[in-house]
């Protein structure tokens, strides 16, 4: 099997614990592309909030982010494929999470916005400190989101409600895929991934199939959660982290090391650089 493109995904994948990439990891993807290999981080996350040194792994060009609402060009400093909810579909996602109480992160033009009003709310709740310092240093803070929202006109990526009792975010989720206007999954436990129907890591991938000229069979993708599972199915080699889900392990052609054992590297080794 040939591979020309690697997707990985980063929390979980990529990342280890300590929210670092591994120089073995950094070596062996450097390698791949000296060879040819696109690698490409595919996310959950909006662009400002990827680590700087999984932006910086040589050969990284283009990102996938938010769940494949957003692939950024990184040379050209631009979006290159889009899958944005309406006017309408924001409008509704944000008033109905509104009226849910939750606390939401909109995701829009690769940045993250938040109401500062509901930031009581959520440190009611205790949130782990990583969690709330990571939260402080990478959101924008407004005063009625849903207002400003509206006044600038935003089409959401994706939005991100985090720390959802189990009962609510079942409700939610079922909820939002009834209106047939969403897609929702989940990363981590208690946190709630709103993107518009049909919007997928998956259907991005595609896309960048056809503009590069590389076939399924072609692309490795790596990954541990809910929303890497159609961008493994999607691969011509699907490789899920010992770490991962029992969904995403079950779905998988192969299943590598954890992310604190090196397992991307590994896959990298063994499938590409062998």
């Amino acid at each position: 099997m040939s591979i020309k493109l690697i997707a990985f995904d980063l929390d979980g994948t990529v990342l280890r614990e300590d929210k670092t990439v591994s120089e073995r990891t950094i070596a062996a993807m450097s390698r791949a592309v000296s060879r040819g290999c696109i690698v490409l981080p595919a996310s959950g996350r909006v662009l400002a909030t990827f680590p700087e040194q999984a932006l910086k792994i040589p050969g990284v060009r283009f990102v996938l982010t938010s769940n494949g609402a957003s692939v950024f060009d990184l040379q050209q400093n631009k979006a290159i494929y889009s899958d944005l909810m309406t006017a309408e579909e924001t409008e509704f996602l944000i008033h109905r999470l509104y009226d849910a109480g939750c606390f939401v992160e909109a995701y829009c033009g690769g940045k993250s916005y938040s109401d500062r009003l509901a930031l009581p709310r959520l440190r009611a709740m205790n949130p782990p400190e990583s969690f709330m310092d990571f939260l402080m240093r990478t959101q924008i803070f407004v005063d009625d989101l849903p207002r400003y929202i509206s006044e600038h006109g935003f089409r959401l990526e994706k939005v991100n409600v985090p720390l959802l009792p189990q009962e609510l975010f079942s409700s939610l989720s079922r909820e939002l895929e009834e209106t047939g206007m969403f897609t929702t999954c989940s990363s981590m436990f208690g946190n709630l991934e709103v993107n518009r129907a049909g919007c997928s890591k998956a259907k991005a991938l595609s896309h960048l199939c056809d503009l590069f000229g590389i076939t399924q069979r072609e692309v490795m993708a790596l990954g541990d959660s809910g929303n890497d599972l159609e961008m493994l199915q999607f691969a011509g080699l699907g490789v899920a982290m010992k770490n991962a889900t029992s969904e995403v392990l079950a779905a998988a052609d192969y299943v590598t090391a954890t992310n604190d054992e090196d397992g991307v590297a590994l896959s990298i080794e063994k499938f590409v650089l062998a």
